[in-house]
């Protein structure tokens, strides 16, 4: 049995999908969101479909680069573009948090230019939460202080007399569901004969944050069948961690896997980092979504959780056998590029090959690229 055209996985390669469509047909909301650092459990209990923003399939930025200069990450330069086509006009609601600086700008550019365009009538609101950028005691209070205010905004703008603990634990325990499956997932991918490519678990990824969770948990328990049946990929084929910017396409995996190399793992936002940590079940609800949003494994955006992050790399190498360690990050990314600076020198002091690249969010000039990761695997022991 394979994934090759899987209906569940094709999901992943478009925007908007028959899953939204009835979500809306039975008159329910859509909240689009741009970071992992978003209580998608809080917006769940609220009866609405949070939509984790994508680009892709759009290879442009032509419209985005009249308001933000090229010297912006194209991830979101290319999400404004489409936003300005009209590619995310079915939401109904979109929050932002400062999960950088390029993606905060988003907050007021789509209120700004993309909701409030000549012909566009529809009332868009809007919701903002600051994440502090180092875990202490106090940045934890201020957090969970904003998604307490957020949960009131979203009661007040939706209409919804109160969003209960019985909502939110109800949520979080089929959220915890979801994260437990897409970790089933991750051991079939990381084991001796890997079961699943690279390309194929961001598929997963990105489909799984474009539908409802209880349907996604459905399809994910179905495909981790498809899955257990299958033999597996049996090559002797390099075994590559992948680590750094978002990746909402599959062009730079397959690139990889085209040179002749397994992703068996990565470090990615649409990957591991989004299903390492639960939410505790038993307290108060919101304060444990709260919890695991804080003190979860962080990105470069927190400041001091570097060795953290650290560890989990060293661990997941030896977990998962890896041959060697690809670095990428989107041009103008200063939060990955910080990063992945400091893991190159780390990982080669355990005597780790690693190959550090800038790229654009849509992959041009793939010659080169696969040149270059070619020569890179050719290195690898």
């Amino acid at each position: 049995m394979s994934l090759q055209n899987d209906p569940f996985l094709n999901l992943s390669n478009s925007i908007f999908n028959s899953y939204i469509k009835e979500w809306q047909d039975s008159n329910k909301k859509v909240v689009g969101y741009y970071c992992t650092y978003i209580p998608e459990e809080l917006l769940h209990a609220a009866k609405l479909l949070p939509f984790r923003i994508r680009a892709t399939g759009n290879e442009s930025t032509e419209l985005g680069d009249i308001y933000m200069v090229r010297f912006t990450c194209s991830f979101v330069r290319a999400s404004l573009d489409l936003a300005l086509k009209g590619g995310f006009d079915f939401f109904d609601g979109y929050l932002i948090c400062n999960s950088c600086d390029h993606s905060r700008r988003m907050y007021e550019l789509f209120h700004l230019k993309v909701f409030n365009r000549e012909g566009f009538k529809k009332k868009i609101p809007r919701f903002y939460i600051s994440v502090p950028h180092v875990i202490t005691k106090a940045g934890f209070l201020w957090f969970k202080q904003e998604i307490e205010e957020l949960k009131e905004k979203i009661e007040k703008n939706f209409n919804i007399k109160k969003i209960t603990n019985e909502d939110l634990k109800e949520s979080i325990k089929i959220h915890n569901e979801n994260r437990k499956l897409l970790r089933d997932i991750h051991e079939l991918r990381i084991q001796t004969v890997p079961k699943i490519t690279g390309s194929e678990a961001l598929q997963i990824s990105m489909a799984n944050s474009s539908i409802p969770k209880d349907i996604a948990n459905q399809e994910l328990k179905r495909i981790l069948k498809v899955l257990n049946d299958s033999e597996g990929n049996k090559t002797n084929q390099k075994r590559i961690m992948l680590v750094g910017s978002i990746m909402d396409n599959t062009s730079f995996t397959e690139l990889i896997e085209n040179a002749g190399a397994l992703i068996v793992s990565d470090f990615l936002c649409f990957g591991t980092r989004n299903f390492l940590d639960d939410i505790n079940v038993n307290g108060d609800p919101l304060e444990s979504i709260s919890k695991r949003l804080y003190y979860r494994m962080s990105c470069p955006r927190m400041m001091d959780d570097h060795e953290k992050r650290l560890n989990f790399l060293k661990s997941e190498i030896n977990r998962a056998k890896i041959d060697g360690v690809i670095l990428q990050r989107i041009n103008n990314c200063d939060l990955h590029g910080c990063d992945n600076m400091l893991f190159e020198h780390e990982l080669k002091d355990l005597d780790i090959p690693v190959f550090n690249i800038d790229r654009e969010s849509f992959q041009a000039d793939t010659n080169r690229l696969q040149t270059r990761i070619e020569a890179f695997l050719e290195m690898v022991k």
